[in-house]
C-alpha cells in the first residue's frame, strides 16, 4: 500500500466554496468527500488516476480534472488540487 496526500485549496474570495466540498475519485473506485484541506488516501501500489472535483449548485462535477501518479510500496506522494477562478474551467493538479 502506499498513500497520496491529497491537498485542496482555493482563492479565499471564492469563500462559497467551504459550503460545496471537494470529492475525489482514484481508478474506478466510488467517490469519496474530501472537502477542503489535506486528506491521505489509501492505495495499492502502482499506477493510480486520480479525479478530483466539486458539486457547485448546478454542476455535479465543477473543476473536475484528473491526473496519474505512480504511488510505490510505502511511498507518500503529495498531490495539490486548486479549483479554477470560474467554475466551468479545469481546477488545477498536480504532483509536488
Amino acid at each position: 500500500m502506499g498513500t497520496i496526500q491529497l491537498t485542496t485549496k482555493f482563492f479565499f474570495l471564492a469563500f462559497l466554496l467551504y459550503l460545496f466540498p471537494a470529492w475525489a475519485r482514484v481508478d474506478d473506485e466510488a467517490a469519496v468527500k474530501v472537502g477542503w484541506g489535506t486528506n491521505d488516501l489509501q492505495v495499492p501500489a502502482g499506477t493510480r488516476r486520480i479525479e478530483v472535483y466539486f458539486p457547485y449548485i448546478f454542476m455535479p462535477k465543477a473543476g473536475r480534472n484528473d491526473i496519474q501518479v505512480d504511488v510505490a510500496e510505502g511511498q507518500t506522494v503529495k498531490v495539490t488540487y486548486k479549483a479554477p477562478w470560474l467554475v466551468f474551467l479545469k481546477g488545477k493538479l498536480q504532483v509536488g
